[in-house]
């Protein structure tokens, strides 16, 4: 019973020293932990830039013919003549389908021969009338007979001029024959060869446009449209620039030559023109087009990537002279290349981080890399 009991206690003697060992190992751990403090996040910062700036607004809009036809058989018959090659430019005038003439040939001179025997109708009838004219002022003749030639004349009259205008419709029809470009421009690859049957006011021969100059339609918002009528002074918007999809810019400058009557849903509908001498804009082309407002004096920059979207709202990390984050809500305006412009929100001194923003809130201690703004397109964004 001796020996158990001692064997007991030196059991907990042992439990106790254990415990006693695991406490202090905690708690110098845990003062190890509090000596270091918070862990600090690296991120990547710049100050905000502040420079003259041209103040440029761009918008999308897409190309536009100046002019676009859609020709379509006047006349029914075969085709039998086809003076085109789809795609290429022709002339005004020129001739493109040739449609079979012999119906329309055939009805021409009849209504050619009815106009002339209508004609001859007509003259010795009225040449009757002036014979009678004087019978009757003599007596010679009865009230009957010179109302019933007054009648025949008048008659023969409306047969010449019906016939003069079934004359002039077999005439335009006999022309219709021949399709011509009612404009220089470039025609559409047609499928319609010799041989196909074409109905009239149904068939579509071809389609065409002039594309120089071209016009390019886009919309700006009411905001937009007062800000750059205030600083062009109400004077029309010249020297625009086009922007094509593989961003280079459209050697041409363009001027605005329709602006819709009014607004609608919010936008402003306006039609800029852009000479096309070496046909490389085609119609149905997206492209964005620039107008500049002036130079916006020591604008406020930042890079895009040092913007972080919270609720729908734009927020930028400053850090503060104890390298602490504190997010500021901004309003931002208009791209300029890698940055934006800032409308509100900053002062321009302030130190904000580019990099790493994802990773920040209010009052999270950053180390902060500096970068430049020579830096930005070779940076990650992380």
């Amino acid at each position: 019973m001796f020996l158990f009991g001692a064997k007991r206690s030196r059991l907990r003697a042992m439990a106790l020293g254990l415990t006693i060992a695991a406490s202090v190992s905690f708690f110098g751990c845990g003062k190890q932990q509090q000596a270091k403090g918070p862990q600090q996040v690296l991120v990547k910062s710049m100050n905000v830039i502040r420079r003259d700036t041209p103040d440029v607004y761009e918008f999308t809009g897409f190309i536009e013919a100046e002019k676009e036809a859609v020709l379509q058989a006047q006349v029914s018959g075969k085709i039998t003549g086809k003076h085109f090659i789809g795609g290429e430019q022709v002339e005004e005038g020129q001739l493109l389908y040739t449609i079979d003439n012999r119906l329309y040939e055939g009805a021409y001179l009849s209504a050619k021969a009815n106009y002339a025997r209508a004609q001859a109708d007509q003259l010795r009838l009225s040449q009757d009338l002036e014979r009678y004219e004087k019978l009757y002022a003599q007596a010679a003749i009865s009230r009957q007979q010179y109302d019933l030639a007054v009648s025949q004349a008048a008659q023969a009259e409306a047969t010449a001029a019906a016939a003069g205008a079934a004359l002039r419709n077999a005439e335009v029809d006999l022309g219709e024959t021949e399709v011509r470009a009612p404009f220089g421009g470039r025609v559409n690859t047609s499928d319609l060869s010799v041989g196909n049957f074409v109905t009239a006011g149904q068939t579509v021969l071809l389609k065409m446009s002039d594309v120089n100059p071209v016009k390019v339609k886009f919309s700006i918002s009411e905001k937009e449209y007062l800000s750059l009528m205030r600083a062009k002074g109400n004077s029309e918007l010249a020297d625009l620039s086009l922007v094509l999809t593989d961003n280079s810019v459209y050697k041409e400058k363009g001027k605005v030559t329709e602006v819709d009557r009014g607004i609608g849903d919010g936008t402003l509908t306006i039609k800029a023109q852009f000479p096309n001498n070496e046909r490389l804009l085609l119609p149905g082309m997206f492209a964005r087009v620039q107008a500049s407002a002036g130079i916006r004096k020591n604008a406020i920059l930042i890079p895009q990537r040092a913007i972080k979207d919270i609720l729908y709202k734009k927020f930028v990390a400053v850090i503060d002279s104890e390298n602490k984050i504190q997010l500021k809500e901004v309003q931002v305006g208009k791209l300029v290349g890698r940055l934006i412009m800032v409308e509100s929100g900053l002062e321009g001194n302030e130190n904000i981080v580019v990099e790493g923003i994802q990773n920040v809130n209010n009052g999270v201690t950053v180390t902060a890399q500096p970068m430049t703004e020579a830096e930005l397109d070779k940076a990650v964004a992380r």
